[in-house]
């Protein structure tokens, strides 16, 4: 079996107060790790096949590449923003650039899947060798949600689960062979009717449409990033990301991402029955007692008596 056990810490328990918990780059992760995570990649695209060893209950994540997965076997749920996701056997997503939640559920027991990260330059050339051949006549909009959920049908799985022997091959791996086999799913999945917003986005991508600093941010300012994370997410450099957020909402990125996320805590507080940890985790904050303090410099009560 080729995922071992490990001693990670981001697998390992951590505080019920959430204090203790890290955040992680999937992709760096994934990548840094063959050994758990098996995988090959062929110019600019990463391939992986495993099965998740998450230990936690929940983790905070976040992955700077556009990734297309397929759940073969159990699942997860994830959590962007105020959306809820349930992942179990034959899902598929795209998630874009975006920081998420990975919740572990006790009714679902391990997740094996394929995912397949490709940058954004790649995805263009292939989208642009099939758009005559692709229904691009009256697309919705493109989706403004960080993770594009990929309808399954007989096709679409024969493509990704035609992937598997390959991570089975101590041979070199013939490239040309592997790029028409993604060219072939990509294909099956942009042309099925009921992914008209998986090819809105693409599409999109394609044509050289930067996503919006807005769209980026208020799907995305829950999560403990550095700014230099949240300009990955939005494919500017950090010059840039500075530069065309204060233009847009007229102060500086640490300022307006401690005003949403103590307004979103309290609002949780009010209205929710989540511990005051669960909260500060799910917004951002280093830890309780930074949270506290901040809550209370801007209240006038700690989170604790303002629920009170």
């Amino acid at each position: 079996m080729y995922v071992r056990k490990i001693n990670f810490p981001i697998w390992s328990r951590v505080d019920t107060n959430f204090d203790n918990i890290q955040r992680m780059n999937i992709y760096e992760f994934h990548r840094s790790n063959p050994d758990i995570f098996r995988q090959f990649s062929i110019k600019d695209i990463l391939f992986l096949y495993y099965k998740c060893p998450q230990k936690d209950r929940i983790l905070q994540l976040h992955s700077t590449y556009n990734q297309f997965t397929f759940s073969l076997n159990g699942g997860r749920i994830f959590h962007q923003g105020e959306h809820t996701y349930h992942i179990n056997k034959d899902s598929g997503f795209l998630l874009r650039r975006a920081g998420f939640l990975q919740e572990m559920s006790d009714d679902i027991l391990g997740w094996k899947l394929l995912a397949f990260y490709i940058q954004d330059d790649h995805l263009r050339r292939i989208f642009d060798e099939f758009r005559l051949d692709l229904p691009l006549k009256d697309l919705p909009s493109s989706p403004t949600e960080m993770m594009i959920r990929i309808h399954i049908n007989d096709r679409i799985r024969n493509c990704y689960e035609s992937f598997i022997p390959y991570f089975h091959q101590a041979a070199p791996l013939p490239e040309k062979i592997i790029e028409i086999k993604l060219k072939e799913l990509l294909y099956n999945v942009f042309i099925n009717p009921e992914n008209r917003n998986v090819l809105s986005y693409i599409n999109n991508l394609a044509d050289g449409q930067a996503t919006p600093i807005w769209e980026i941010m208020e799907a995305n300012y829950m999560y403990n990033l550095k700014l230099s994370e949240f300009a990955q997410l939005a494919n500017r450099s950090l010059s840039g990301f500075k530069r065309e957020f204060e233009k847009f909402y007229g102060a500086s990125p640490g300022k307006w991402l401690a005003q949403k996320r103590l307004e979103r805590a309290k609002t949780q507080i009010e209205t929710t029955h989540k511990t005051i940890g669960e909260i500060a985790f799910e917004n951002g904050f280093e830890n309780n007692s930074h949270f506290s303090r901040v809550f209370k410099k801007r209240y006038g009560k700690s989170p604790f008596h303002f629920r009170d």
